[in-house]
């Protein structure tokens, strides 16, 4: 029975372990080159929160429609971290943004945001970026 019993505890533990895992990968956007995103464009809304902050932009696509793109990053505890705050960007603000995109689809892993003056926000320093583009 004590045997049993530690068995699955442990099954459990692992098993919970492997979809925390998978929630937090990034495995699903994009990391090649052909598919790295570089938009110019208008901040329509900049969600500073946990357990994702998301930066939602609206910019034209290759026809000139306009777009809006959704860029999800880490949560708001690492942004400040690297010195994203909450009021880094507001809407209205024009950038330019660089990410990994799901391809096909207006959403992306943000990686950086130029701003209109020339500040640079690099939201995260990790193993989500590729090796041919580490800024």
């Amino acid at each position: 029975m004590r045997r049993w019993f530690t068995v699955t505890l442990v099954a459990v533990v692992l098993g919970s372990a492997i979809n925390g895992f998978a929630h937090h990968s990034t495995s699903y956007y994009s990391k090649e080159e052909k598919d790295f995103v570089k938009l110019t464009g208008k901040v329509v809304r900049w969600e500073f929160r946990s357990p994702h902050s998301q930066l939602y932009l609206e910019a034209e696509d290759k026809d000139g429609k306009l777009v809006t793109w959704r860029f999800e990053s880490t949560p708001s505890a690492w942004l400040l971290r690297e010195g994203v705050k909450k009021d880094s960007l507001a809407a209205g603000d024009i950038v330019t943004v660089e990410g990994f995109p799901i391809p096909g689809q207006p959403f992306a892993w943000l990686g950086m945001v130029t701003k209109a003056d020339g500040t640079i926000l690099r939201p995260q320093r990790s193993s989500a970026t590729p090796d041919w583009w580490r800024p």
